[in-house]
């Protein structure tokens, strides 16, 4: 039976140390952050005429950015943008838009841009009154 020696210890060390440092580096690759997300989460009658709700939600907004906002625009299918409105979405990312005097059964596009600390995020919802 052969005698384990100094150099057949050392040498299995010197192997085992490179997958111990690709088991530690894997976590550091998992835990990147989610870049922010814009969505028009839907278009509601608010019950009063002609009325109206456009419901934005922006999500992962990086901690300690700056302020952070929003303008929808809305372009009537085959035309050009006749409509726009700023938000300012609240702490946990909501906000909402008044729309009003849509004519029934016209095809509208809405763009939902936000300004993220140098950074616009952009999406588009379409909708038919």
């Amino acid at each position: 039976m052969s005698e384990t020696s100094r150099r057949s210890v050392l040498q299995a060390g010197v192997w085992s140390i490179p997958a111990v440092a690709l088991a530690v580096a894997a976590p550091a690759a998992a835990a990147s952050v989610a870049a922010p997300t814009v969505t028009i989460t839907g278009i509601v009658p608010t019950g009063v005429r002609d009325v109206h709700e456009l419901s934005i939600r922006v999500d992962d907004i990086p901690p300690g950015s700056s302020l952070v906002t929003g303008r929808v625009t809305w372009t009537p299918s085959g035309g050009r943008t006749i409509g726009s409105s700023i938000f300012l979405p609240d702490s946990s990312g909501n906000a909402s838009v008044t729309l009003t005097e849509f004519p029934p059964g016209v095809l509208y596009l809405f763009t939902a841009s936000v300004f993220i600390s140098g950074t616009t995020i952009t999406t588009t919802y379409p909708y038919t009154f």
